[in-house]
């Protein structure tokens, strides 16, 4: 199992395909095995693919301190330079496109071209964990909120009425190594907490926008949809792709889709 220590603490990651660098990084508290579902079969055919685990998730080690977007940025350099990548695509989903956008900021010789998938810069109104999301999980118990948060989010109603067995091949390996709820709340937190509103404009790696027509679930105080326009208005020459009929998950409900506008921007 390939693990690079940094700080003390193990992280976990798997390199597949060869060729170009290409890093993929997860999104809140989730850890890097659902990018071997679609995204790495097809782009390692032509990249050297990039998956790890947070620290807190999956098989990287979880110690029990502050997270911030940083930190998992710093990581994720550190795993590039362990295997040796520069020059990289780095395509980052939701809060992996949060970590995605401090990777391009204080580490700008990794990145030659940024994927924002449902992504953002901040949450203006809601530091901490969102009243919203810990009611939830009060109420439905922690595994379950993950799980039908991830379904709701995600995947829309009539996807989901109509390929139940997609959505539910998502969810075993969503929910295979699920973190503790201690790490899946410190997350959330360096979550709400990142900003980068202000430092958009320093971004020079071309970058792609990809959102979902219908992303605008809300936890706290921003949707993904609205997100994905202060994105693509704030760094240069950002190029905007909307997915019609997609909420958030659309590498698992439409990859071709998401494939295809990253491989024009490619």
């Amino acid at each position: 199992m390939p693990i690079l220590q940094r700080d003390n603490v193990d992280l976990h990651y798997d390199v597949t395909g060869e060729g170009r660098p290409f890093v993929f990084i997860s999104e809140t508290a989730c850890d890097g095995e659902v990018w071997k579902m679609y995204p790495v079969p097809e782009f390692s055919r032509d990249h050297q693919c990039i998956t790890f685990d947070y620290r807190g998730t999956g098989r990287s080690g979880k110690p029990s301190i502050k997270y911030t977007t940083d930190m998992f940025a710093d990581d994720v350099a550190a795993v590039m330079d362990h295997v040796g990548a520069k020059d990289a695509i780095v395509c980052g989903h939701s809060m992996g496109g949060r970590v995605a956008q401090l990777l391009a900021l204080d580490h700008p010789g990794k990145v030659s071209k940024l994927i924002l998938a449902s992504s953002g810069a901040s949450f203006p109104d809601t530091k901490g964990i969102p009243i919203k999301l810990a009611t939830e999980m009060v109420e439905m118990g922690y595994e379950r909120y993950v799980s039908d948060s991830s379904v709701a989010v995600g995947f829309t109603d009539a996807f989901a009425k109509q390929y139940p067995e997609r959505v539910q091949r998502y969810l075993d390996v969503r929910m295979a190594n699920v973190c503790p709820p201690e790490f899946y709340l410190r997350h959330v937190i360096a979550r709400q907490e990142h900003d980068t509103s202000h430092r958009l404009k320093d971004i020079e790696a071309p970058a792609l926008v990809l959102v979902g027509e219908d992303d605008r679930s809300v936890t706290s105080d921003m949707d993904h949809r609205t997100s994905a326009d202060i994105l693509a208005e704030g760094i240069p020459g950002a190029r905007l792709v909307i997915l019609p009929g997609e909420r958030h998950s659309y590498f698992f409900a439409n990859p071709d889709a998401a494939f295809k506008a990253i491989r024009d921007f490619l």
